[in-house]
Parts: structure tokens; sequence; C-alpha cells
């Protein structure tokens, strides 16, 4: 309930609010009359009552002492305790005096008072008196008698001046009525006993008689005197603690005092004493709120209130506004105060016309100029509102509500808190309202009537269904002031968002008075209010579309917008207002939110027209971003109209609207977040219109600027940069459409040029500059230097400054996160103009300064796993790496330059990013744009860039860049000499293994040929205008990087092979990813028409299932297994079938990798094929019996590792089949199964005109969508329909990863290449193979085009876009055996999910070598060898190769590459070593440093190389007793002794070791050696043709018959300088006798391999 200011407050409060004079003697006396109010202070009040001033008395404390001779004096000894006895002392004395006369007991009950005082100030406030209640009888006696004398009998002015001299303070006279009064005063602050006997007296009548005198009678002087203060105080507080107890207060109304006192209030105003007034009126509060049926009986009998209201009703226009409020405020204060008891005063004031008064005396208050309200007028309109809830019953009213109505808003029936039970006092407000203009006296009618519905909702319900008080202000708003204006429409917003209730009855109102806009004033805040009311729920869309509001606005805006294109648009003065401007920016917000989350409201204004009208509102900055906003909400039935307004508007603006483009981009960010408006963007050219916005740049950031943008600050277009390339990034955003349209047309490119003129960038330095002096120090981290760009106090220079913080764009576009970062932009906007410190710049700053606009990099992204969504913005930073450099700051342009090839560097840490990069085409990049720091080995870029050209050249390079990067070292003028001499030239001989491919091969060289590197004539001619050491320094250069390049990143049991190309499947983004194969097989029913059937092919519908059984084969990688808590299995293959007319496919067959155990699971049963969250429980319980077989192969498997897996599935009879699973070439499981039923699920037949269409899925359909933390990746893969045998397969998995054949002419590396190839399937079998060699982006439309409907229907399903889509790229894997013979095959494999599958096609730099000469490069490097160091490093990249590359093998068998090298390396004898030895060893296979048996595996370097003993034998370090050692080795290997017998045997082996022994620096101990290796050979494999050979040269050993060998001395025979075939000498009879005891123990041995050869 409604309390007006002193309700609830108690007597003292009543006390602390009176103003009785001078602030000091409040000060002075407040403490004493206060600690009085209570009997006995408390214990905690003591120390403030010790801290008091001095009472009324206390100054004359010497004057009242004096009329006591016994008091005691001074000092201690006045102890409390002693004055109270001696005080109890004195009082028993005077009771004793019965016998005198009452004059003499009068002056001794005078004399004790001062002793009473004195005691009770010393005891701070503690009576400690056991007589209190007699002294208080008699003193009040006293008192009364006093006061009784000086009234009775006198006129009343007199009376007047007789009770003031008695009671007031006279200084050395008579202190009698003083004492008496403060004793009297103290008295009744004691106890209510105490009080009962004051009131007993008859005292209260006899005061309140006095206070009426007081008040009516006022004296002649202007203000009171501090001693009169206290008096009056004092007089007061005892009234008030009078009234406090019944007793006292039935004394107050023992006479006529209080009817007097009342009507003197209220009809002698103007004669009253001004003193008295407050007193007067705190006086008869507190005897109103006594609530005490006495003085509502006395009131009511002598008519008090009546004649009250009547007295005020005459005065009300003649006394001041406050003063009437104020005293008609204290009879409806008695009025309030007694309703609780009886409510016969109010039916009173009723009677006595109080509510016309009420009316009345507020309208004084209108015309008043008030700066703040009147408390008199808020303590009456308090009681006006109380007087509302007055009344016997409940108002009673009709349900009126309108809906629709807010969710939260219920009406409550039933009385809940205070209600409205009376309208003629509401009629009151409502009619003060109505006819008041002061805005403070409406302000605070509104604020009232606020309150009732604080207390009450129904309140508002119970006024506006029966007097209708809002609506009918509604109308009279616009007259009244703009101050009452903004609070009721603040009252109607409170309606709506307090009460939850929309009042539309009032809203048509408003909605009315804004059509007819009767003041800008209001209207405005009308609307003002309506934006806010609209903004609060979005039900008040459809409420205001259907109310017409939205139209009006329409309308008007439309009215506004021709206005503005007629005059043109007016530049608005800053600090004035314009009122038209304001309310038509209100009206555009308010349209803004009708539209928004509402399709029907943007119907309705694009019906109305409006679009070419907002669009004029665009050039005019006070309505650009409602205008904005209303063109965004319409993007939402048509983007590509918002698109193509807000690119148009873009590229039409000038170059001095820098504000307009920045606001259209914030919008164009705003709606590129939709997939819609992403695809509208580049349908409206929103690409091309973005870079002619950079385009318009051109020159802006130069120092000084071009003139056209001399009043831009670099700040300002930095700006528009940023959020230009903001917009790019968004819209390339997860979008696959518009990132494959970007690559597509070159926009990276274009993007790439615009940066470039901005003006900030250098220009690309010319080839025939000369070198600078490099100073490679260490530069700071790319950080860093971001860190310092985006600074306030960044020390750089301009353009360098400039160029560092587009490089941070790009960096954070690179991430795709910088159209949602806020620090960029933040940091543009905060960032003040750079102090330019060319000389800090370049020296270098603090590296350790704390930079926070710019998050640290560590911060942003690990390194090692920083993904980069677009790998086109890394080529652009990589374009303008070379422009960074400035030349009036050549130091601080390398360290940014160094700075950032490190950064780059560090994005390609992670094998992922390196590939990404190589998509993108990074290579070919850094071969364009910084060739002069690949070439320049000086330059402190070069060793960065090499790296970075190394990494991602071991994953994929073109051969042409690799063709680029191998010529860096070519000289122009020798290049193009080459070319001529080598062109001019004719060469001869065998195509096959001639020199002539060899000499091109080695001309193509990234080097010009050494003298005697040339097998031809013609290539040994060419001028040197090089020397030898460069050449070699070159070489020993390309050498390094091929190695690093070409070096097996991926170690295969058994082998070390290349990575192959292929898909990988992320599940810890979208929880999907596969590839889809659409139209494995349609089985047709007997009448269906053959148009249902997709594939390719010519043939009839293959079959379906297999009739002979099948063969699942596969290449993986597990990169990642995921948990086994997320239940993501690695799903390798999925058929799917579905019955025409039906609605549930089904799962026929799986092969799936499980995560909790990582086994092997092959099912053949049927499973309905649907989401996982609809699967039934019962799905993941045991399979049905023959139906699945599951192997654990965890052991087996291995992360970053590439394995082959074949599942074969052996059709026998009836329905049964034999499952065998292959790992890696080997068996690990197989059993006996049910095979695959004929028709899908529970079906048993088909309707003939039905149809079974059969699809699979390799890894996770969207179906089955489930995050994991799973990564794999999917290499060549084929589906038989047959059972492949184990032979078959071992092949397989011997040809590796990278084969992307058939399987219909193969040939394993080794073999004969001129033998005949058979097909180990035949060509009708092969169901599909799915490689990324085969593969290409396409569309759906693109396909249903090239092959039919129905595959590019099935294929627009599974990826949820239209069947006519032709913007999605499709990746499609083509169907391998799409081009064989036998029945229709699925057209491929398509991948589904966007962020989940990512394709690779791999093109490592060992495999691009064949594309550009291949061995005969690594052949060239080995003939520009000058140094041991460059021998070794150009045979380890033959090493590389060789190992990893089999068509390399074949290209040097095909070349005679094999003999080119022996010549060359017989060429370099001096330059061989045991390391090279070594890695000759290790390219032969028979040294592999334990990772695989010493077989001999490159037969043409055993062959060629190592059986080539003429090379080894002059070389320096004796390498030839390492290769006898070797041989020797190997051949007597228990393990792999005879295969490396057999091709030794191959290898001439034997020939070659006769041969040696006409050597004359052949030693005797190599000889045993030899033989030994002969002894072996011949153990282990030998032909008839060794045994001749061997025979004859024994024969050669025999002397001719004139010489006989028993005279021959044999002391000389191993004389190493006698040849080992001389006829002369003991040397040969020795030698001869050594093979004929090797051949007896060969004959002997039974370990004898004789050759099929004969």
């Amino acid at each position: 309930m409604w309390s007006g200011p002193l309700q609830g407050l108690g007597l003292p409060e009543c006390v602390s609010l009176l103003k009785f004079g001078s602030q000091a003697g409040l000060q002075q006396h407040s403490s004493t009359s206060d600690d009085l109010l209570c009997h006995g202070m408390e214990a905690e009040d003591l120390s403030k009552a010790e801290d008091r001033n001095e009472d009324p008395g206390s100054k004359n404390e010497g004057q009242l002492a004096a009329v006591q001779p016994d008091v005691p004096h001074g000092g201690q000894s006045s102890s409390p305790t002693a004055l109270w006895d001696m005080l109890e002392r004195k009082f028993l004395e005077y009771q004793q005096l019965t016998h005198k006369s009452p004059i003499e007991r009068q002056k001794s009950l005078l004399s004790l008072l001062p002793l009473f005082l004195k005691a009770w100030e010393h005891s701070v406030g503690i009576i400690c008196f056991p007589s209190l209640q007699r002294l208080a009888e008699d003193v009040s006696d006293q008192l009364a008698q006093q006061l009784q004398k000086a009234l009775v009998g006198k006129p009343a002015e007199q009376a007047r001046l007789a009770a003031g001299q008695l009671l007031w303070w006279k200084g050395d006279v008579d202190q009698d009525g003083y004492l008496l009064l403060k004793s009297v005063y103290v008295l009744t602050g004691t106890d209510s006993e105490t009080l009962g006997r004051v009131a007993e007296s008859g005292l209260p009548a006899l005061l309140l008689q006095c206070l009426y005198l007081f008040f009516v009678f006022p004296l002649d002087k202007d203000e009171l005197l501090e001693s009169d203060l206290q008096v009056q105080k004092m007089f007061v507080q005892m009234l008030l603690n009078i009234c406090s107890d019944s007793q006292g207060l039935e004394g107050l109304l023992s006479g006529s005092e209080l009817q007097s006192l009342l009507i003197a209030t209220t009809c002698l105003r103007e004669h009253s004493c001004c003193f008295w007034k407050e007193p007067t009126f705190c006086v008869l509060r507190a005897i109103s709120k006594a609530q005490n049926l006495s003085i509502i009986q006395y009131l009511q009998a002598t008519d008090c209130v009546r004649l009250s209201l009547q007295n005020l009703s005459r005065l009300t226009d003649t006394l001041p506004a406050p003063e009437v409020s104020e005293a008609v405020s204290l009879i409806l204060g008695f009025v309030k105060d007694s309703y609780p008891v009886s409510s016969a005063l109010f039916l009173e004031f009723e009677n006595s016309e109080g509510y016309p008064l009420l009316l009345k005396v507020l309208l004084r208050y209108d015309g008043l100029t008030q700066s703040e309200v009147d408390p008199h007028l808020e303590e009456l309109l308090g009681l006006v509102v109380w007087l509302t809830t007055c009344g016997r019953s409940e108002l009673k009213v009709f349900d009126s509500i309108t809906y629709p109505q807010l969710e939260g808003f219920k009406f409550h029936h039933e009385a809940s808190g205070v209600t409205v039970k009376n309208l003629q006092a509401f009629q009151v407000l409502q009619n003060v309202f109505h006819k008041a203009s002061d805005s403070v006296l409406c302000i605070q009618v509104l604020s009232v009537i606020r309150t009732m519905w604080a207390w009450n909702a129904r309140n508002f319900f119970l006024l506006e269904w029966t007097l209708q008080p809002i609506s009918q202000f509604v109308e009279i708003m616009p007259l009244k002031p703009a101050p009452v204006q903004e609070h009721f429409f603040q009252l109607l917003e409170a309606l709506v968002f307090e009460l939850h209730y929309v009042p539309h009855e009032i809203l048509r109102k408003v909605q009315h008075l804004i059509k007819e806009s009767p003041g800008p004033s209001c209207t405005l805040m009308a609307l003002q209010s309506i934006l806010s009311i609209a903004g609060g729920d979005p039900l008040f869309t459809d409420i205001f579309r259907d109310s017409g509001l939205l139209g009006l606005l329409l309308a008007q805006l439309r009215k506004q917008a021709k206005i503005m294109r007629k005059s043109g648009n007016k530049v608005s003065t800053p600090g004035v207002q314009d009122p038209e401007r304001e309310l038509t920016c209100v009206m555009l917000r308010i349209v803004v939110t009708l539209l928004k989350g509402s399709v029907r409201n943007a119907v309705v204004l694009k019906d109305h027209g409006m679009v070419p009208f907002i669009k004029i509102f665009l050039d005019d900055e006070c309505y650009r971003e409602a205008s904005l906003s209303i063109l965004e909400q319409l993007s939402a039935i048509n983007a590509e109209e918002y698109m193509s307004i807000i690119v148009g508007a873009l590229c039409s603006s000038t170059q001095g609207e820098l504000q307009l483009k920045l606001d259209l981009l914030k919008s164009l960010l705003r709606i590129l977040v939709t997939p819609k408006g992403r695809a509208a963007f580049r349908v409206s050219s929103g690409f091309n219109g973005l870079l002619s916005l950079l385009s318009d740049l051109e020159g802006s950031l130069q120092e000084p600027p071009l003139q056209a943008w001399g009043a831009v600050s670099p700040r300002q277009t930095l700006e528009l940069v940023l959020y230009t390339l903001c917009a790019v990034s968004a819209a390339l955003h997860w979008d696959p459409v518009n990132g494959y349209f970007f690559r597509r047309n070159g926009l990276f490119e274009k993007l790439a040029e615009d940066l470039c003129l901005l003006g900030c960038f250098g220009a690309l330095e010319e080839e025939g500059n000369l070198l600078r002096s490099w100073v490679d120090t260490k530069a700071r981290p790319f950080a860093d230097l971001l860190g310092t760009a985006f600074s306030s106090s960044g020390s750089l220079p301009p353009r360098i400054q400039s160029c560092l913080q587009i490089l941070g764009f790009l960096d954070s576009m690179a991430s795709g996160t910088l159209h949602l970062r806020g620090d960029l932009k933040e940091s543009l906007r905060t960032k003040q103009g750079p102090v330019v410190d060319v000389q800090k710049g370049e020296t270098g700053s603090d590296p350790q300064r704390n930079f926070k606009q710019w998050p640290d990099l560590e911060e942003r992204m690990d390194e090692g796993d920083a993904a980069i969504m677009h790998p086109g913005v890394v080529c652009i930073m990589v374009r303008l790496l070379p422009r960074l450099y400035h030349e009036d700051h050549p130091q601080l342009s390398e360290e940014i330059q160094c700075s950032l090839a490190s950064h780059i560097q560090s994005l390609v840490k992670s094998e992922k990013n390196r590939q990404v990069m190589c998509e993108a085409g990074l290579l070919g990049t850094l071969m364009a744009s910084c060739h002069r720091a690949l070439v320049t080995s000086g330059s402190p870029l070069h060793s960065r860039l090499i790296r970075i050209f190394e990494k991602l050249a071991s994953q994929a390079i073109e051969p042409d860049v690799l063709r680029q990067f191998l010529g860096l070292g070519i000289p122009s003028s020798l290049s193009a000499t080459t070319k001529i001499l080598d062109s001019s030239h004719t060469h001869r001989g065998n195509p096959g293994c001639s020199g002539s491919q060899t000499a091109q091969g080695l001309a193509e060289g990234p080097w010009p040929a050494a003298p005697d590197a040339g097998l031809h004539p013609g290539v040994t001619q060419a001028p040197q205008p090089l020397g030898e050491s460069q050449d070699s320094t070159t070489a020993l250069q390309t050498a390094l990087s091929l190695i690093s390049m070409t070096s097996p990143r991926n170690l295969q049991p058994q082998r070390a092979a290349l990575a192959p190309s292929f898909v990988e499947f992320d599940m810890s983004v979208e929880g999907y990813g596969c590839l889809f194969i659409p139209t494995l097989s349609t089985v047709m029913g007997t009448s269906t028409e053959y148009s249902v059937s997709g594939g390719i092919g010519t043939g009839a519908t293959r079959p379906f299932p297999p009739p002979g059984g099948l063969t699942f084969s596969c290449w993986f990688l597990i990169s990642r297994h995921g948990a086994a808590t997320e239940g993501h299995p690695l799903r390798f293959l999925t058929l799917v079938r579905h019955l025409a007319r039906t609605e549930q496919p089904f799962v026929c067959f799986s092969v799936s990798l499980c995560p909790d155990d990582l086994s092997l699971v092959v099912s053949t049963e049927e499973k309905e094929f649907q989401p996982l969250d609809v699967m039934e429980p019962e799905d993941d319980s045991e399979p049905s019996a023959g139906c699945q077989l599951q192997v654990r192969c965890g052991q087996l498997l291995a992360c970053g590792q590439w394995h082959h897996l074949a599942v074969v599935v052996t059709k026998e009879m009836k329905r049964h089949c034999t499952v065998s699973t292959c790992l890696d070439g080997q068996v690990i499981g197989s059993a006996k199964m049910l095979y695959i039923q004929a028709l899908p699920g529970p079906f048993l037949s088909m309707d003939p005109s039905a149809f079974v269409d059969v699809y699979g899925y390799i890894a996770t359909p969207r179906v089955w969508k489930q995050k994991s933390s799973l990564i794999w990746r999917l290499g060549p893969t084929y589906l038989f329909e047959e059972a492949i045998s184990m032979e078959t397969l071992e092949v397989i998995n011997k040809l590796g990863p990278r084969y992307c054949g058939n399987f219909q002419a193969v040939h394993v590396q080794g073999e004969d290449l001129d033998s005949e190839a058979t097909p180990f399937v035949a060509e009708e079998r092969v169901s599909f193979g799915l490689h990324i060699a085969s593969s290409s982006i396409t569309s759906v439309a693109d396909i249903r085009n090239a092959y039919n409907e129905v595959d590019s229907r099935l294929i627009a399903k599974e990826m949820n876009i239209s069947s006519r889509d032709n913007a999605m790229p499709v990746f499609l894997l083509r169907n391998c055996a799409g081009h064989l013979s036998g029945s229709l095959r699925t057209i491929g494999a398509v991948a589904v999910g966007q962020l989940g599958v990512r394709v690779f096609h791999s093109s490592p730099a060992a495999s691009s070598l064949d594309f550009i000469g291949g061995p005969a490069i690594l052949l060239g490097l080995i003939s520009l060898a000058t140094d041991d160091h460059t021998m070794y490093a150009a045979v380890k990249v033959l090493h590389s190769v060789l190992t990893s590359n089999a068509m390399c093998d074949f290209l040097m068998q095909h070349i005679c590459g094999y003999q080119i090298m022996a010549f060359l390396l017989r060429k370099k004898a001096s330059l061989l070593n045991h390391r090279i030895f070594q890695l000759i060893l290790s390219v032969a296979g028979t040294v592999e440093l334990g990772f695989r048996s010493s077989a001999i595996t490159n037969t043409g370097v055993f062959q060629h190389i190592l059986c080539n003993f003429e090379l080894w034998m002059n070389t320096a370090d004796n390498l030839e007793l390492s290769l006898f050692s070797h041989l020797l080795e190997i051949l007597q290997s228990p393990r792999e002794g005879p295969r490396n017998a057999e091709a030794a045997h191959q290898a001439q082996l034997i020939p070659k070791l006769i041969f040696l022994f006409n050597e004359p620096s052949l030693i005797p101990s190599k000889i045993s050696t030899i033989i030994g290796i002969l002894a072996c050979q011949l153990r282990g494999h030998f032909s008839t043709q060794d045994l001749l050979r061997i025979g004859l040269f024994v024969v050669y050993t025999l002397k001719p018959s004139s010489v006989n060998e028993r005279q021959i001395c044999m002391d000389g025979a191993l004389d190493p300088s006698l040849p080992a075939g001389s006829q002369t000498s003991g040397k040969t009879i020795w030698l001869r006798n050594q093979l004929l005891e090797m051949l007896l123990s060969v004959i002997s041995s039974p370990q004898l391999h004789l050759s099929s050869e004969q």
C-alpha cells in the first residue's frame, strides 16, 4: 500500500522532522531531548549520553544550586549515587511536611527540583529514585496549578503571555515555572506508569490549551531566542510523550482544545504563529496516528472534519497551494489513520465534498513554476492514491482482453494485493491530468498511476475497463509539455514490459496519433515508444503489421525518400537538431525492428515497392545504418537483390566515400554468415566488386600518397582494406562453391596484384641488379613484428607498417579467422598515427615488448597443427614477399622478409599443411615470385625458401616446377648455347640404350656439362663460362635439395615406397565424410524399364549379389585411431540396397574396423540403414549366426603406415560362402558364413516392374554422423566380382599403393620389361577401381550430361543439393574400369562431406623426376662432381630415387643408365671412398643397414657397377678389397646366398673375375679372395659355360712344351711385380694349382646348383 512521507514514523521521528530555529541550537540540545525519550538509558547508549551537550537549564546551574545550599559542589564528591541518595533523603523530608502550608510545601518541592535535575544530568539519563511516581504526581500537580492560575479568567492574548512568562527562561528572575516544565519534561520520558501520574493531574489538556494559544496568537518578534527554542522543544516533546500513552491521550480529549486547535489549522493560518506551525502539526499528526476509537468519536462528535473542509474550501483560492495542501493532508491523515478502526471519518470526508476540494487544491499547483516536486504535493497525492483503495467491495468489470497477448501474460481474476475500489478518488487524479498543464503535476499523476499498477496488475484493467484513463490520455497528449509526453510513453512501455500486456486499443490510438502527427516532438516520442515496444517481443511484428502501422510508416518513408531525391542529399549540420530527420531515423529503425525475423513483413515491404526508396536513404549517413538493416532483412527472401544493391553501391561509390564503403562492407559481413548470402554474393559478382574496391585504392599507401588520396589517412585506407579482406574471408569461409570459384577464376592472383598496387609494397627486383651485401642477422619473430605494427606506439616507417598490417590481415585470413576477429578491427580504430623512427626500426626494437592488440602466434595456433583454411592466401603472402624490400630501409626490410619466410616455414611444418599448400600451387608461386632469392645463395631468404621448397616437394611437385628449380643454377647465356648445340646435333646409335637420350637429358639438367661428362662429342664441346668449382657447388646444392625432397618419408615393411594419392576422412570436424558409390548394380524385374538404371557401359545390368563371390581390396593408412568410448568404426565398405516402392534401405555387406579391440569385422547380415539415434537397441546385440566374421588385427596395424586389406568372399553351395581376410598379403582370418541374400531385408520376392538399387559407401555417411577423433586415409580401392587367389593378392601387395591400373598387364619390379604381361583378373570381373589419379572436379549437372540422370539424382540427394546444381564442386573418382568390357558398372565415387573429406594428389619429386629426364638428371649430378662430398650427395640422390620409385629403375635400364653411371664413376674414380662404396651397395640392395636381408635387388647396379672390377681396381682406398669381401659375404649368406649366386651368374661374375687374373697389380691375397668368390659362386649357381671358361684358363696356364715346369723356381711365384698369367713365372703354376684345388673342392661339394642354361 502506498505510504506518505510520515507513515510508520514514531514520535521520536516526528520530533526529528521539526525545524525549530538555528542549526546551532538544534545541535546543542538534540542529545538532551532525544536521550530522554526512553525510560532509563540502555548500556550501549551510555557513551552517547556522556558526550551530549548540556540541557536547557545547564547554563544556569549556579543559580539553581544557590537555591539548595545542601547540595555538594565541585570535584568528584558529587557522584550520581550520592546525589540520588541526597535527593531521596530530601524528598522524605519533604513528604513529612504535611503540617506545613501549601506555600511552604511548594517552596520545599521547588527546592528539590534543581537537585533532581542535577542528579539526572550526572546519571546520564538513568534515574535511580524509588519515589519517582510520587515526585511526578506532585510536580505535575504543581505545574498544572501554575498553568491554570496563569490561564483562568484572562483574555486569550493575556493568557498566552502569562503562559509564556511562566514557562520561558527568564534569567535571574523567578525560575519556578521553568524548573517545573523541565522536570515534567524529564518525567514524561521515563515509563508509562510515571506518564500516567502526569496525565492524572489534568496537565495534558492544559498543555494542549497552551499550544493552541501559542499557535493562534503570534508574538511580536521576528525570531525566537535560543532559550525560547529550548523551551519550545521540551514543551512539544512533553506533548508527544503524552500522546504515546492512552491515559494521556484521554486527557487531551477531555475538553474542546483539540477541536479548536484542529479547526485553527484550517481557517486561521494567515494569523497563526509561524514559529509554532510545525510543532502544532507534529503534535496533531501524533494524535492522528494513535488510531484510538475515542479520537474518532471525538472528531465525529465535534464535526471537525466537515468544518475543516468547509474552511479549506473557502480559503483554497486565497492561500498558497503548499499551505492548503498541507492542511488538507493533515485532515486526510486523520481520515487515513482512522480508517482501519472505523470508516466514519472517511464517510464524513466524502459527504463533505472532499473530492472536489482535492481537485481544487491539486489544480492550484497548475501554473506554478516548480523546479522540483513540492513535498506537500507529493504527500497529498499519496493520500489521494490511498483514497482509491477505500471501498466496501471489489470493483466488478467484464473481461475485455484482446488477443493475441504476450507469452508471460496472465490475467488474475482473484484479488491479490491492494486493488482500486474507489473510482471517485481516481477521477480526481484523472481530472487533474486532463485539466493541468504543469509538467511537474502531470508527471506526479502519472507516477502515482504507475505505483498503483505496481501494487496489483489488476488495477490497470479495473481502471481501463471503467474510466479508460490511459486511452483518454493519448488523445490529449499533444497538448502536454514534452516531459509529460516522455513520462507517459514510458508508462505505456511499462504496461508492456512489466505487466506483459498488449494494449491493442491504446496502441491503435497511438498509431492514430502518429498518423495525424500533431507535433514533431509528440510524434517523435510516440515513435520512439513504439520502437521500444516493437523490439520487446516478436509478437509485435505481427501486431503492428495487422494494425496497419507498418504500411503507414512505409508510406511516410516513401514520401520522405521522394523529397530527398528531388532536393538532393543535404548534409546535416553537426550540433543542430532537425526534427524531420529524427522522425525519419526512428521510422526506419521501427521498420528494421518489424522486419527482424518476420518474412511476412519483408514481403509487405517488398510489395510496397520500397526497395528503390530504401536505396535512396543509403546516401545519408544518418539513415544508413537502419537502411542497411532493412536491406539485410530483405535478403532473407531475396538475397540476390540485396547483394546486387550492396555490390552496386560499393562499385559506384566515389573515392571520398570511405565511410559509405565501410558501412556497406560491415553490412555485407553480417549477411555472408549464411549459406544463402554467400551463394548470392557469388552470383552477384561480389568477388569482382570487392577486388575493384582494392583496385580503386591504387597508390593510396604511397609515401607521399597520390594526389587523389591526399585527404585520406593511411589508417582509413587500411581499415577499408581490412574490411574488404574480411568480406572475402567470410565469403570463402566453409563454402566449397565460393572457394572453388575463387581459385578457378584466378582471383587469388588478382587479389595479390591489387594489394601490390596499394603503394606500400616495393617493386620487384630485376635479375640483373647488383647483389647487395647480405647481413643475415637473426630476425625478430613474425608475431613481434605484427605486434609492433599494430601497437599505438609503433616505431616503424609508414610504408613498412602498412605492409606488416596487411600481412597480418592475410595471416588471419589464411587461417579462416579474419572475419571472426575483433582485435584487428579494434586496434585499427584505436591506433594513433605511427611515430616514424627509422633508426630504431632498422636496428630492431625490444623483442620482449608486450603487444596487447596482436595475440601471440602460440595463442592463435599450434604450429604443428595450424589449420590453413585458405592456402591461396599463403600464396599471396609469398607473392608479396619480394616486394617487402624498401631501399630506404634495407636492413629492416630484410628482417621482415626473413621473418615472414620463417613464419611460412612454420606453417608448413605439419604434413597436412604441406599437402594443402602443394594442392594450392605454392611451389609454382615460389618459383615465379621468389626466383631471385632462390638463385642467390648468399641471400638470407635463400635457405628459408629452399627449406620450404624441399618440404613441399617431398609431398607433391609439378614436373615443370621441378624443372625450373633444377635449372636455377644455369646462366641464361649458357642455357641458350647448350640448347643450340644440343638441338643442332644429330644423334646416332641404338635408341634403347644410346647416349643421345642420355646426353639430351644431361643437357636439360640444372648445370653445364663437364668436359668429361658427356657421352657424345656434341655435349663435350659445349662452352664452359663457369668454372668447374661453381659447377660442383651448384651440383652439390641441387643434390642436397634433391636428397631432402626424395628421401622416403614413409617406410613400409619390406620396402621404402612413395606415399600414394589418397582421400582423407577426418571424423573430428563434422563427424562424417565418405565416398558415395552410386549404382553398383541394379537388379531389374522382368518388366522394369532399362532407364531406371544408372552406371556406365553398354552391357546388361550387373547382377547382385555376384554369383561367383567377390573380393574387396584397398590400401589404407590410419593417422589417428578413434577412442573406444566414441564407438566410431572405420568403415572400409558398406553396401546398401533399396527395393523400389519401399521406404527402408538395407545394409547387405560391410567391412569395418571396430574401435573397441581393433578387430576387423566382415558382415553379410541385413540391417536397416537408418540414423544412429533411431537404431533399435537390439542392433547392438550379437549378430545373426553365420553372418559376421570378426578378426583381431590390432597388433598388425601401425599408425602412419600404409596397409593393404583384402576381403575375399568365395561363393559355395546354396547360400554359404567362405570369407578370408588378408592384411599386407598375410591371411589373418577365415570362416564359413552365409552369403548375401538375393533380396534386401525381409523381402523374398519383388514385383516384376520393381527394381533393386545397390550403392555403396566408403567411410562414414551423413546418416551415421558421429564426431570422433578418427582420421584415416584411403588409397587405391577395388571391388572384384570373383574370389581372388592368394598368389594374386601377394602380387597386388608387392605392387604397392601407387599402382593405378586394372591388373590387366602387370610388371613387378625386377622382372623383364620385354616379357609378356598376363591379366590377373578378367575384365568383366572388375566392378570398380578407384584411385585419385583418375579423378576430377565436376558438378551434378555435368554428371547428368556426361553420364546419366539416375546417378546425378542419387549424388545430388546424398550431397543434399539440387539435382540440377551446376555450382557445387563435386569431386568424382572415376571408375578406372569403366572402359573395360563387361556389364554396367558404377561411374565411380563422389566425395561427400565439406570438412570431413580431403583429397591429395601425391606427386613427390622422386616421381616427378620421371617426367623431365629422370635418371639422366641424376647421372648429370654425378658427372658434375669434383669432390667426394658432391659425389656422395649425387649417389645419395640416386639411391633415394631408386629405392622409392620403381619407374626410375625401369628408365635406368631403358637408357642404359647403369652402364653410363659406371662410365662416369670410372672417370671420377679418384673421388670414390668407403662412404660412397657403402651407398652403392645400398643401391644394389646388398647392404641396407639392418633394414632387410642382404639380397641383390638392383641387378643393374650389381652387374654394371659392382661387377665392373676395372672401376674399383684403381681407387685410392683399395675399395676392391672391400668389394671382394662383400661379394664373398653375400654369396656365403645361408639365406640369400643362392639367390645372390643366381643374380651374380646373370651378371657374368665368373668371366669378369677370370679376366682379373691378367691384372699385373693383382697380389696373391686378392687372388685367394677371388678364387674363394669363384668357389662360392660355383657352389651356388653355375653353368657348363662357367666350367669351360675356368678350364680354358687352366689350360692357358700350361707352359709351352719347350719349358720344363719342374725347373722353374717357385720361390718368386708370389712376386707381385709379375702378372698372374705370365708364361715364364712360377706364379702361373701357383695360380693353376689354386684353381684346380678350388675345382676339386667344388666338385666334391654336395651343394651344387647347375643352371638350366646350357
